[in-house]
């Protein structure tokens, strides 16, 4: 009921602003601009530059990061064996992988590894590789696994970092 009070009251307050002609101010503001004149400032000359060839063959491009090749990037020799068949979890980044339990069939120890959904869990053990950056298996134990990667570091060269998956406690911990 406000609401429609307020939406009649809206068009009776603009047409009373409405009716007033301001005829003083009108005239006071033509008479103090009967004076007035601008002053803009020429522009300035526009200097010509001088023309430079832009030669791209021998340049690195402006968004390529820069590369220091070292001898021994150059004659590495741990670079990962691209030739060997790709295993199931290699497909899947390291970050998305999850221990979630050790097995103990005998004395080798296997490791449950969850894969992002809808996929299974998959079962691994020491020496299978997983994760793309050629991440091998080399250790088992109650608590987790071990994880080599291999990966390129700033030079180009390949070196390995260790990475260890713990398998979660219960309650979360």
């Amino acid at each position: 009921m406000k609401f429609r009070r307020l939406l009649f009251l809206c068009p009776l307050l603009l047409l009373g602003c409405a009716t007033e002609d301001h005829q003083d101010l009108r005239q006071w503001m033509r008479e103090e601009t009967k004076g007035m004149r601008g002053k803009v400032s020429p522009l300035p000359e526009i200097a010509a530059f001088p023309v430079v060839a832009y030669e791209t063959e021998g340049l690195t491009p402006p968004f390529a990061p820069g590369k220091i090749v070292t001898l021994e990037a150059v004659a590495d020799k741990s670079t990962p064996d691209r030739t060997r068949p790709q295993q199931p979890l290699e497909i899947f980044p390291i970050e998305d992988l999850k221990v979630v339990g050790i097995i103990m069939a005998g004395t080798v120890p296997y490791a449950l590894i969850q894969t992002p959904p809808p996929n299974k869990p998959k079962h691994v053990r020491v020496g299978e590789y997983m994760g793309r950056s050629f991440g091998k298996i080399t250790a088992i134990t109650r608590e987790g696994i071990t994880v080599l990667e291999t990966v390129k570091d700033a030079n180009g060269a390949w070196v390995e970092q260790e990475k260890v998956l713990m398998v979660p406690r219960e309650g979360g911990r």
